[in-house]
């Protein structure tokens, strides 16, 4: 593994017959491309076209030498920032699917995900969900009391509006996040 440029680590690749053989088509394909002939230097050019003149057999056999004249670079920088991306892609998928699963309607899903009710259904579906039909109900009187109270104090520590809502479904798994947000509206139009 040799440090190419701050950011950049180059791995060669062995030789692996189907993986080089593989590689090797995926690079003349890649240098087939429009505007990219015109952009690599002449040395590529007669190193692609040499490449390009070998019979299957000779591709594979190149393919198995030890040393290949492939690597893999590596950007770090890049790849730390996809992994970061897609770790909060999937923490968003997880707390889409709690709140699917733990009775979320469509209108709260589409208000805090910015998710269409389509993409509600499939998830649904996905995870063998129906809801009933209708406003849901809403428990005892005591009960929204120590909801709104629990609510309040929630607020007061956390900020996102998603994590509230799991937090208080926590604190009351025994009614649906449905009938949660119900009971944290039924002022709203009064």
């Amino acid at each position: 593994m040799t440090a190419r440029v701050d950011s950049m680590v180059s791995l060669p690749i062995p030789g692996d017959p189907v993986l080089v053989g593989v590689l090797l088509v995926r690079v003349m394909a890649h240098f087939d491309a429009d505007g990219t002939r015109a952009a690599a230097p002449a040395v590529e050019s007669q190193a692609i076209a040499a490449l390009r003149s070998l019979s299957p057999l000779e591709t594979w056999r190149l393919g198995g030498m030890r040393h290949t004249g492939l690597s893999l670079v590596v950007d770090t920088r890049q790849l730390s920032e996809n992994l970061r991306a897609l770790k909060r892609i999937t923490a968003e998928a997880e707390t889409i699917a709690y709140f699917v699963r733990h009775g979320a309607s469509r209108t709260m899903l589409h208000s805090l995900f910015h998710i269409s009710h389509e993409v509600v259904s499939r998830q649904r579906r996905r995870l063998g969900i129906r809801l009933g039909k209708g406003r849901p109900r809403l428990p005892e009187e005591g009960v929204r009391d120590a909801i709104h109270r629990t609510w309040v104090r929630i607020c007061r520590d956390q900020c996102d509006a998603r994590q509230r809502l799991v937090q208080l479904h926590n604190q009351f798994p025994e009614y649906s996040l449905v009938a949660l947000n119900a009971v944290l509206n039924e002022f709203a139009d009064a």
